[in-house]
């Protein structure tokens, strides 16, 4: 795998974690690159803003997170995918402190699967670990959900499938990769932050739109799995349209919970997201 390591180019292990690349603390954001174009980049760069101060770090000083520049972003990305051979991607910029009070900015990629139509959800033994901080950041390295995600292969290693981590309380927290958000038939429920769950951009932006329909939310610290929900929708920003419904959930190999109704509230949320997310598309081509 090549990378890019503030302005060149560096030869990396495949599938190289966060950990790999900045053993210490670190900031990153993941988003997807489809035909060119990156979905609410500018999402990404803000959380990453808001986050730089924790390590002591001036957003505006970095050279790729600062800001949404094309002409910044084009060159790297394009120099990544082909020396990669990809055309498109899952990107990842991670920004890590220097002794000096400056980052270092690497940009990473690796290939985009496809965004499967329903997800399977997994029950992990694993707890969500308290965060060192709140709002939680996105932060290396990262050590929790990597523990998570391979917790989750090893009960189901394949694509349509996510594992649901609970925090030391016991209530839902998020996912290895995802955020969650369920619908009981009254109202759209989100994990609460105390839950240690990440400020997720896919969930901030289903929260936007449902605000704008006029659709009730709120914050929750649910024990353990809504098995009450109607739906529960898996949110993701490197999923095509920004989430998809849950199919199914498995405690010890066996089924606990399945969608039930016609599920209009989710399909037409699924809608009003991924009409949102493609309106604020920027190209890179």
């Amino acid at each position: 795998m090549i990378g890019w390591r503030q302005g060149e180019w560096v030869t990396l292990p495949d599938g190289a974690e966060v950990s790999a690349l900045a053993p210490g603390p670190s900031l990153f954001e993941t988003f997807a690159l489809r035909s060119g174009r990156i979905a609410c980049l500018g999402d990404h760069l803000s959380r990453l803003a808001v986050a730089c101060p924790r390590l002591g770090l001036d957003p505006a000083r970095l050279m790729l997170g600062a800001a949404v520049h094309e002409a910044t972003w084009s060159a790297p990305l394009g120099g990544l995918l082909g020396r990669n051979g990809l055309t498109d991607a899952i990107v990842r910029l991670l920004v890590a402190a220097r002794d000096d009070g400056l980052a270092t900015e690497w940009l990473t990629v690796r290939p985009l699967p496809a965004t499967p139509s329903a997800i399977d959800l997994y029950q992990l033994t694993l707890r969500r670990d308290a965060p060192e901080w709140l709002p939680r950041p996105k932060s290396g390295p990262w050590r929790n959900s990597s523990d998570a995600w391979r917790e989750l292969r090893a009960l189901a290693d394949r694509p349509d499938a996510e594992g649901v981590q609970l925090d030391p309380r016991g209530c839902l927290s998020e996912g290895t990769r995802s955020s969650f958000a369920w619908w009981d038939g009254e109202s759209w429920n989100f994990p609460a932050a105390e839950t240690g769950r990440l400020p997720g951009t896919a969930m901030a932006q289903l929260r936007s739109v449902l605000a704008q329909a006029g659709r009730p939310t709120r914050d929750v610290s649910w024990p353990g799995f809504p098995l009450n929900a109607q739906s529960v929708l898996v949110l993701r920003s490197t999923f095509e349209g920004g989430a998809v419904c849950a199919r199914s959930y498995h405690a010890d190999g066996r089924l606990a919970w399945q969608p039930t109704g016609a599920q209009t509230e989710a399909t037409r949320a699924l809608v009003w997201l991924a009409a949102w997310r493609a309106q604020r598309c920027i190209s890179f081509a």
